[in-house]
This record gives C-alpha cells, sequence and structure tokens, in this order.
C-alpha cells in the first residue's frame, strides 16, 4: 500500500518533533538541568552515600535507602539516555528520506 502525502507529511511532523524532543533532553539548554549532569552527581554522592558512617541505625537505614534509590537512578537514567540518544539517530537517519519523498508528492 502506498502512503499518501498527507500520510507522509504527518510522519515527517511526528518525527522532527521526535528528533527534536530527543535532542533536547540529551542537550538541554539549562546545563544545571542536564540528565548528564543528574548522572556526574550521582556517581559522585552515590559513593559517598554507600559507606557506613555509623552516626545512628536510623540514619544508616535511611542511608542505605538513599543509596539504593541512587543507584536504581543511576541505572535506569544512563538505560533511557541511551536509548533516547539511539531512537533520535534512527530518527534522524531516517527523517532527510521521508522529507524527501514528501517534496516529490
Amino acid at each position: 500500500t502506498e502512503e499518501t502525502p498527507m500520510e507522509v507529511d504527518g510522519l515527517v511532523t511526528a518525527l522532527e518533533r521526535i528528533e527534536h524532543a530527543t535532542r533536547d533532553f540529551v542537550h538541554p539548554a539549562h546545563k544545571a538541568e542536564a540528565p548528564a549532569a543528574l548522572l556526574n552527581v550521582l556517581e559522585e554522592c552515590g559513593r559517598v552515600l554507600g559507606h557506613a558512617h555509623a552516626i545512628d541505625p536510623g540514619l544508616d537505614d535511611a542511608r542505605n535507602e538513599a543509596s539504593r534509590h541512587c543507584a536504581a537512578v543511576q541505572k535506569n537514567l544512563s538505560a533511557v539516555l541511551e536509548e533516547v540518544r539511539q531512537l533520535h539517530v534512527t530518527v534522524s537517519g531516517l527523517l532527510p528520506t521521508l522529507v524527501r519523498i514528501a517534496d516529490r508528492e
């Protein structure tokens, strides 16, 4: 089945929006809010949280919980960033061809 020009245009628009959103997610304008900055902080600070300080058993329990959450966020955010990067690369490769097809119709 052949795509209609409107379907191709809709696909191009969707891909352009995905491309911009993925680019902005990976390279946000505000470095302080960058996901990569969060990963760096989690990596550096997670090590500190991982060491027992023996201040108070209740505090150590909370510190252990924070350390587990820190590690989980770090792992999951790393995986999300990689998936977003791969999505951006795939969409960026697909978009020029679809734009050429749309321009011909």
